[in-house]
């Protein structure tokens, strides 16, 4: 397996990047690349390909690694996955990490128009056939010369997909969770791991609004994370966390909006960011949040960069 850690660093950038024109999306990337951020993960919605955006952008992206955050499987079957996984692998000189996942029922049934059925089992059978599918494009070998495979990580945030990720691939991408919920996925998955695998991966994404006043912190929080609250997947798990209809419901619960957001001066979001590390986390990808609960914040991106 590659050395995912190394590869992706401690701190990356997470966006759908659609908010971006396209004259504005390279010069944005050589941007978190200049700042020296370790990765940059790319989402599968309903805007952009993520394996199209991020072939646009691997030359600017300097020596930043290159994930998608998740990509749907009910969306793309193993082999367009692997194709797309394998051909950025190749093109990038083995920059590229393959994030999966099983999104929502909303996003798959209404949006996509598949069915959203036994989405942990689904899950472990497009593993088995992404692995065992074949590949016929040119790949980088190592240095033994056999051929070499991008990191391969799974979204995850509960036990059952915990456990796959830690027996069947590289490591996993929670979305939406609180610092002490990583450190019990740390434990999920190190009891989980087989001796012989290296130590799983957590990748988290974090919204990071450098805003010092509540109200205006809270308030882009708020217009952030509006569509993930919605969510029946995110629901079950903030209740995992102790949250209830009372946080998840607009208007939203500062107590979850403090939990769930890094928000304030660029040092305490920085110490949010180490909490996180501390927790478990071996990378943290920042969701670089505007005033207006939008991403791609390049200000927010400046003020916390790990080469200041």
């Amino acid at each position: 397996m590659s050395d995912t850690r190394t590869l992706i660093g401690p701190l990356g950038v997470w966006g759908q990047l659609s908010s971006l024109p396209a004259p504005e999306l390279r010069p944005f990337v050589a941007r978190a690349a200049e700042l020296g951020y370790g990765a940059l993960w790319v989402g599968d919605g309903s805007a952009r390909d993520p394996f199209a955006q991020l072939a646009a952008v691997a030359e600017s992206a300097g020596p930043m690694a290159l994930g998608t955050s998740i990509v749907n499987i009910f969306g793309r079957d193993a082999m367009a996955s692997r194709m797309g996984a394998m051909t950025l692998h190749e093109l990038t000189g083995g920059r590229f990490a393959l994030g999966l996942g099983v999104s929502h029922a909303h996003l798959v049934q209404k949006l996509r128009g598949h069915a959203y059925e036994k989405p942990y089992t689904r899950m472990r059978e497009y593993l088995q056939a992404y692995r065992e599918l074949p590949y016929r494009g040119p790949v980088i070998a190592g240095p033994d010369g056999t051929p070499t495979e991008p990191p391969l990580l799974i979204a995850a945030l509960g036990p059952r997909l915990l456990e796959l990720a830690a027996t069947e691939t590289d490591g996993t991408l929670p979305f939406f969770v609180t610092a002490e919920r990583i450190a019990w996925m740390r434990e999920q998955l190190d009891a989980a791991a087989p001796a012989d695998r290296p130590r799983p991966v957590i990748a988290t994404a974090l919204a990071a609004v450098v805003e010092v006043d509540p109200g205006l912190a809270r308030a882009a929080a708020r217009a952030w994370m509006a569509p993930y609250c919605r969510a029946e997947n995110y629901q079950r798990s903030l209740a995992a966390q102790g949250f209830g209809p009372d946080d998840w419901e607009s208007p939203y619960s500062d107590r979850l909006v403090d939990a769930v957001v890094a928000w304030g001066a660029p040092e305490k979001v920085r110490a949010r960011v180490a909490e996180y590390h501390a927790a478990g986390a071996d990378h943290v990808a920042l969701l670089p949040t505007g005033p207006d609960g939008a991403g791609e914040h390049l200000a927010t991106l400046e003020a916390l960069a790990p080469a200041t």
